[in-house]
């Protein structure tokens, strides 16, 4: 999974991106400075408590935070994988189209 957007500030926004996959997590914050970059060997945490624990160091040093703009997430999430799953347990159980449709899975 992978969630962008903005930290929107006083008087500027920075750009922020954090993917997340099985082995962990990463988080890129685009400072004025210089773009702070730190990764977790654990997925435990989701991509915005992630984000969610820098905003108050954030806001000692960049001042007020005014909101998070996420403006894309691209995910593979269990959704995906699970309709996948759906459609070879029709294939292979030979499932109705009316079990299907009550089960929401496209053809």
């Amino acid at each position: 999974m992978i969630v962008r957007g903005r930290i929107i500030l006083e008087e500027l926004s920075v750009p922020f991106e954090v993917s997340k996959t099985r082995k962990g997590l990463s988080l890129r914050i685009g400072l004025p400075e210089k773009p702070l970059e730190y990764s977790v060997d654990c997925p435990c945490l989701e991509p915005l408590e992630l984000l969610g624990l820098f905003l108050p160091a954030l806001e000692e040093e960049l001042g007020e935070i005014k909101g998070v703009l996420v403006e894309e997430v691209m995910s593979e999430g269990v959704g995906g994988k699970l309709t996948e799953r759906l459609r070879k347990f029709k294939k292979i159980h030979g499932l109705s189209s009316e079990v299907a449709k009550n089960l929401k899975v496209a053809p």
